[in-house]
């Protein structure tokens, strides 16, 4: 019997990296978390202790810093190709780097409607991503988002769903619809500006959200999909996670109370996962 490698990579996850640009008294502040995959002729590595072609993942990290020094990180799109293609180019035995990027988000301070040139507020979930891998195929790029929470009171049910021996959900014409969007589409255009397509496609997703009726959270992400793909030419295809976070009624029975659809409990897990691609024919 022959034992062989069948497939392997390395590579550097969650460098973190905050740059500031500086034009006067407005500072503009982007924080990023990096992950780098190489893959190539690194099998001698593995089988023979032979570290000739291994690009050391301290490397890597250093890498983050200095193409971030060099060409900025106007759009974290732009920023992942520079990275991968340096890696790319830099290495003949290198066959694929896949960089993947997310952007904490931070918002400038508003006090009185005058936006802080310096200050900022964060802490909330959502994340910019991104995903660029470059082989001898060319760069292929991905962009979205994750970590968007959203939450509606009513104008969401769940009935008519299919029924055996071990169900004991019931059927309602009114509850609570919470879930944290994942969110991501192929960017054919490299050239494009994928950062506000981003932002085109939060709005449209959150207008879906909160203003059509929702039989269930499958249609909910259709809808949401549809949307998107009607209004933005420049993508094909959009991908969603869409977890469902239960907030289920509260027991007062036992408390001789009614709850009349008022109190919930929120149940982190288990939830319900619902995701699909939804593309054009």
């Amino acid at each position: 019997m022959k034992i062989e490698l069948a497939h392997q990579s390395y590579g550097k996850s969650q460098v973190c990296l905050s740059l500031i640009k500086r034009a006067g008294d407005q500072h503009n502040f982007v924080q990023i978390v990096v992950d780098v995959a190489l893959e190539g002729d690194f099998d001698s590595a593995y089988t023979a202790g032979d570290n000739s072609k291994v690009v050391p993942t301290d490397t890597m990290k250093n890498s983050v810093y200095a193409i971030a020094k060099l060409h900025g990180v106007e759009a974290i799109e732009t920023y992942a190709q520079h990275l991968a293609k340096h890696f790319f180019d830099s290495f003949d035995h290198i066959t694929q780097t896949t960089i993947c990027v997310a952007e904490k988000l931070w918002q400038r301070i508003d006090l009185d409607g005058e936006a802080h040139g310096h200050a900022f507020t964060g802490g909330n979930s959502e994340q910019h991503t991104c995903r660029a891998v470059v082989s001898s195929e060319g760069t292929k790029l991905t962009s979205g988002l994750r970590g968007l929470q959203i939450l509606k009171t009513t104008d969401s049910a769940f009935e008519g769903y299919l029924k055996d021996k071990y169900t004991t959900l019931k059927e309602t014409s009114d509850r609570i619809f919470a879930t944290t969007i994942t969110t991501e589409w192929p960017c054919d255009d490299l050239e494009h500006d994928w950062a506000q397509t981003r932002q085109t496609i939060r709005r449209l997703l959150l207008d879906v959200f909160a203003h059509q009726f929702s039989p269930s959270v499958q249609k909910t992400l259709y809808d949401m999909a549809q949307s998107v793909l009607s209004a933005c030419n420049e993508i094909n295809e959009i991908s969603l996670d869409m977890p469902n976070q239960h907030h289920l009624l509260a027991d007062l029975a036992k408390l001789n109370m009614e709850n009349e659809n008022e109190i919930f409990v929120p149940t982190p897990e288990p939830f319900g996962v619902i995701s699909a691609t939804v593309g054009r024919n």
